[in-house]
C-alpha cells in the first residue's frame, strides 16, 4: 500500500471513531442525559470516549493537511472560491476550527457547569454537542467530496 492510501486509511479511521463517537454522545447519551436529568451520564461517557477522540483528532490534523496537498498542492489555491476541490478543502479546514473550539469550549466552560449544577448548562451541553456532530458530519461529506471529485446531485 503507498503512502498516500496508508494516510488516507487512517484519516478515514480516525474520522470515522471522531463521528460516530459523536453520533452516539448526540443521538444516545445526550437524550439519556436530559432523560434522566442527570449531567454526569454525558461527563463520564466524554471521559471515556477523550481517551480515543483526541488521539483521533490529532490523526485528523495530522494527516488532513498532507492529504490536501496531494490534492491541491499549492496552499493559497485551498482558500480560493473558484475550485471546487480547493474550496471544499478550506471548508474542511475552518470546520476543523469550530470544533476545535466547540470542544475546548465544552470541557473549559461547559463542563465544570454540568458538574456545579448550574441551570442551562445541560441544554448548552446539548446544543454544543449536536453542533460538533453537525460539522463532523460536513467535514465527513467535504472529504468525501474531494475524493470523488464532487457530489453530482
Amino acid at each position: 500500500m503507498e503512502f498516500v492510501s496508508t494516510l488516507l486509511l487512517f484519516h478515514v479511521l480516525s474520522a470515522c471513531i471522531w463521528f460516530g463517537g459523536y453520533m452516539v454522545m448526540s443521538f444516545v447519551i445526550v437524550p439519556q442525559m436530559k432523560r434522566e436529568n442527570d449531567p454526569k451520564v454525558l461527563i463520564n461517557f466524554e471521559r471515556g470516549f477523550a481517551k480515543y477522540a483526541m488521539p483521533s483528532l490529532l490523526a485528523q490534523f495530522l494527516t488532513g493537511p498532507i492529504l490536501a496537498l496531494q490534492k491541491a498542492p499549492n496552499v493559497l489555491d485551498w482558500f480560493t472560491v473558484f475550485a471546487s476541490k480547493e474550496t471544499h478543502i478550506a471548508s474542511k479546514i475552518v470546520f476543523m476550527f469550530i470544533i476545535l473550539w466547540l470542544v475546548w469550549r465544552m470541557r473549559s466552560k461547559i463542563t465544570p457547569r454540568l458538574l456545579a449544577g448550574e441551570d442551562g448548562a445541560m441544554k448548552s451541553a446539548w446544543r454544543n454537542t449536536h453542533w460538533i456532530t453537525f460539522l463532523s458530519f460536513s467535514n465527513v461529506f467535504m472529504g468525501l467530496s474531494v475524493n470523488t471529485n464532487g457530489f453530482n446531485f
